[in-house]
């Protein structure tokens, strides 16, 4: 299992954190339905290291945590 951190706008009535079996990011990415949506909503942490290029090809294994947060831009 991996803990999942999800960020206000992906709750939908779930809780912050949530639990699922995902062998890959791109697995998490598509249980949580946001495969359309992602490149521009959303960054990725995986145990902390922002994941910046080949998301959907990471790797978890089971205890992974995986913070999804709203990217932002600015100048």
């Amino acid at each position: 299992m991996i803990s999942v951190r999800l960020p206000e706008p992906l709750r939908n009535g779930r809780p912050e954190v949530i639990t699922m079996t995902a062998a890959t990011l791109g697995e998490v990415i598509e249980n949580l339905g946001i495969e359309d949506e992602r490149d521009e909503l959303y960054n990725f942490a995986v145990n902390g290291d922002l994941i910046v290029h080949g998301e959907k090809n990471v790797q978890l294994k089971s205890g992974d945590e995986i913070e999804i947060v709203v990217a932002f831009s600015g100048g």
